[in-house]
């Protein structure tokens, strides 16, 4: 026991305390997200198939946790491997976990493993989320798993692992934006294709089923979690606190403000209204755009990749919605602009910011006279395409073929709405019956057609249109008024 004990105060002898408790500060904000994201996936479902949205990110962080414990974290993280995957030496973190990954740094291996779980428990409940009314929760599970083990973490290590391939080929992708962001958005889009659209007459390739949210609330939280959340996804990444530090926070919080602002104008020159929804995709838009880039950026480069990305998201929604019934638009919000933004990020890329920790060089972007740098980012994106893709079309028909795990429910779960189908609660009081809710409160409905009835009342029909003339503009609204009896 001493002797451990003595081992132990060896490993940490280059520990920095404070760097320490920042990470795991960073670690318990980012834990957020994905109660975030299932908030926010949630909110924009139709009723009756919110508990399972909910469940399901519960059981995702859980169970991706156990996973990334066991295995996941050593495979993504070795310090040494091949160019491919990581080793198992950190394997259940039964190694020295006292001591720092990598030479040189100042956080324990340990607290690494904290900060870093929550980066494939969000990116699986980007993609999963996509079983929103007609997907059953078990498969998505599976599915997960596999993905975590077959996708996520080859990904991660060949952007951050010791031997990594593209680290070795100078691919510059500082907090994410391929192994998270445009992984999770391609996910979305095969798994969705998988699954088919919610209008089961259908099949594949087919419209987005129109939006029917039965929560603007509970989305604003999801969004609001998620965006406190990723202001300590980006800095924390860099694992350390200095100048460099700030910079990544600023242009973290730049590009979700920029983004909310440009995608709520171009949603509003398109629509003709302003929109809630379209704010909330704004500032994720930023966000995605800034993950790959946030550590080598100016803020002005953060303001203007932003305002492209988020301008040419919104546009390829409309393309993507026409094809594709992705109910958590994943593929548009995540992918597209993660694509979009790790693109720009070998145009933008600053090598006098990525110095501002002392440490790292880089050959910068276009910005720096580095033209290979575009190449190298355009080659990674595409690659991480190709390879989430297939393995997700891949994991998604293997598991749909084991007997008990199909993965799209029946046609009359569907009707029913999947939280009566899978779980033991629903949303509220009513089970998703609302014939009930409609009884409790004929009483009221027959005192105002009596009253109507006998003169007592009066109801007026109003009709206009909101200053632009599309149809979706157009409204009606009764205003009725009557004596209530006592």
């Amino acid at each position: 026991m001493e002797k451990r004990y003595f081992d132990v105060e060896n490993q940490t002898v280059d520990v920095d305390k404070a760097e320490m408790v920042y990470i795991l500060f960073c670690a318990s904000a980012v834990f957020l997200i994905t109660p975030g994201i299932g908030l926010y996936y949630g909110g924009v479902l139709k009723r009756n198939s919110v508990v399972q949205i909910m469940f399901q990110s519960l059981m995702i962080t859980a169970a991706v946790t156990v996973l990334w414990y066991l295995i996941g974290y050593s495979l993504a993280n070795s310090a040494s491997g091949s160019v491919m995957i990581g080793n198992l030496a950190s394997a259940a973190l039964h190694s020295e976990e006292a001591k720092p990954l990598f030479e040189g740094a100042t956080i324990p291996s340990i607290a690494n493993f904290c900060f870093n779980t929550y980066f494939p428990v969000a990116t699986i409940q980007i993609f999963v989320g996509s079983i929103g009314e007609r997907g059953r929760f078990l498969p998505s599970l599976v599915i997960g798993l596999i993905f975590t083990l077959v996708v996520y973490c080859p990904q991660a290590y060949w952007v951050w692992g010791g031997n990594g391939w593209l680290l070795n080929l100078g691919e510059l992708d500082f907090a994410g934006g391929g192994p998270v962001h445009i992984s999770s958005g391609v996910a979305s889009l095969v798994y969705s294709i998988y699954l088919g659209p919610r209008d089961k007459s259908k099949r594949f390739f087919a419209k987005a089923s129109p939006m029917k949210p039965h929560s603007m609330f509970c989305g604003f939280v999801g969004v609001v979690l998620i965006n406190f959340g990723w202001l300590s996804f980006n800095p924390g990444t860099l694992l350390a606190v200095n100048a460099r530090t700030a910079y990544i926070f600023a242009n973290t919080m730049i590009a979700s403000s920029t983004g909310c602002l440009t995608y709520v104008l171009v949603d509003k020159m398109i629509t003709g209204k302003y929109s809630l929804i379209a704010s909330w995709e704004g500032i994720i838009v930023g966000l995605v755009n800034i993950t790959p880039s946030c550590g080598y950026y100016y803020p002005w480069a953060a303001f203007l990749t932003t305002v492209i990305t988020a301008v040419g998201t919104r546009y390829l929604l409309i393309v993507s919605e026409k094809f594709v019934d992705d109910s958590s638009r994943a593929w548009p919000v995540h992918g597209i602009a993660g694509i979009l933004g790790g693109t720009l990020t070998g145009i933008f890329a600053s090598k006098t910011i990525a110095a501002a920790d002392g440490v790292t060089e880089i050959d910068g972007g276009w910005v720096n006279g580095n033209f290979r740098q575009l190449g190298i980012q355009i080659a990674s994106w595409v690659v991480i395409t190709l390879w989430t893709a297939s393995f997700t079309a891949i994991i998604c028909f293997l598991v749909d073929h084991i007997p008990g795990l199909k993965v799209r429910a029946s046609e009359a779960g569907e009707e029913m709405g999947m939280d009566l189908y899978e779980m033991a609660e629903t949303l509220d009081e009513f089970g998703n019956n609302y014939d009930e809710f409609f009884l409790s409160h004929a009483k009221r409905l027959r005192e105002i057609a009596d009253a109507l009835e006998k003169g007592s009342g009066t109801v007026e029909l109003l009709e206009g249109s909101s200053p632009t003339s599309s149809p979706r503009n157009s409204h009606t609204s009764i205003n009725i008024d009557y004596q209530q009896k006592v």
